[in-house]
């Protein structure tokens, strides 16, 4: 294949990752099921790296899509190439994938433009050779891999699942006072409580968390719907027992952020178990260990908090409904 048609492939494949959030598009299933049939026809070819590469840039698309078009076909081609790549030998210590975080997907597309044609600039930590590593080309797999079924790979940077970030701007935005148009505000306010109430137990903290930032806002003046209260209310008093029995042995905690879209952003990352991994990946020596940022006693004290503070705005709202009257004809 030239370089024209694989440059070509390469924006059609950006465009597939910029757009993703499309539930449904023949043209995406097309390439996908494209770009999977050529790395399952030969995992372990010369262009393993670029149709590989390929898939990465479009997982998102396949994690976020409605149905399973493509998805079966994706990742039987993945595995295959990481099953045959991923012992070979080589001589680099280091590679490209092994410090591939979701934000470096951006340049992914114009990286690969680079390595599909040898007169490009080339101004990358790691070289060429190094990017086309048979290793490297098995770490990226399991990359793409994970992105469509998160949780997947142990030993690729971790990412938050796809629909995560709309999640979190949403409801930023909500808090913020600026909401998206066509948001619909009672489901982004109580749909942290649904998650609360189906929560496990590792998931359980971070959702705590998101409904303790939402409570600030139901919770104030800004807001008079009864009924989100209640299932905000609902949720924290069935999340209480499980912290019923909650014991501290810590010398301090850390500071939560207080802005409420701060630590709704929070407290969304740490209700998955990527978003967990990337936190204690990237907080270094002097951020929070996730045991003491999310005591059980702490977060016990937060619901009965946020708790409080619920029925309070509640029972005001109730006794300052305007009583219905009858009309009696005289």
């Amino acid at each position: 294949m030239d370089i024209s048609k694989l440059n070509e492939l390469s924006h059609a494949w950006e465009e597939v990752r910029e757009n993703y959030d499309t539930l449904s598009n023949d043209e995406y299933d097309a390439g996908v099921l494209e770009c999977s049939t050529r790395l399952a026809a030969n995992p372990s070819g010369e262009l393993a790296y670029a149709w590989t590469i390929g898939l990465v840039l479009m997982a998102p698309y396949l994690a976020y899509a409605i149905d399973d078009t493509g998805k079966p076909e994706a990742l039987a081609a993945l595995r295959a190439t990481d099953g045959a790549l991923r012992d070979r030998t080589c001589p680099h210590d280091e590679h490209p994938y092994a410090e591939h975080e979701e934000e470096f997907d951006l340049d992914l597309a114009e990286q690969l433009r680079g390595l599909v044609d040898p007169t490009a600039d080339w101004d990358e930590d790691h070289s060429r050779e190094t990017w086309r590593c048979p290793r490297n080309v098995a770490g990226f797999a399991r990359i793409a891999t994970d992105i469509i079924e998160p949780g997947s790979a142990q030993d690729v940077p971790p990412r938050l699942p796809v629909d995560t970030e709309n999640t979190i701007k949403t409801l930023s935005a909500v808090l913020h006072g600026y909401p998206d148009p066509g948001t619909d505000l009672a489901w982004a306010l109580t749909s942290p409580a649904l998650d609360l109430r189906g929560a496990t137990t590792e998931d359980r903290p971070g959702h705590l968390l998101t409904v303790r930032a939402v409570g600030f806002h139901a919770g104030s003046d800004m807001w008079e719907d009864i009924s989100v209260l209640d299932e905000l209310i609902d949720a924290l008093e069935q999340a209480l027992p499980h912290y019923a029995d909650a014991t501290c042995d810590h010398v301090q905690h850390p500071e939560l952020p207080q802005p409420a879209p701060d630590l709704a952003e929070l407290g969304i990352t740490l209700a998955t178990a990527g978003g967990r991994a990337r936190y204690e990946r990237n907080r270094y020596e002097d951020g929070a260990p996730l045991e003491a940022l999310l005591c059980p006693a702490v977060l016990a004290d937060l619901a009965t908090d946020t708790l409080d503070r619920l029925r309070a705005r509640r029972a005001w709202l109730d006794s300052h409904r305007t009583p219905s009257t009858t009309q009696v004809d005289g």
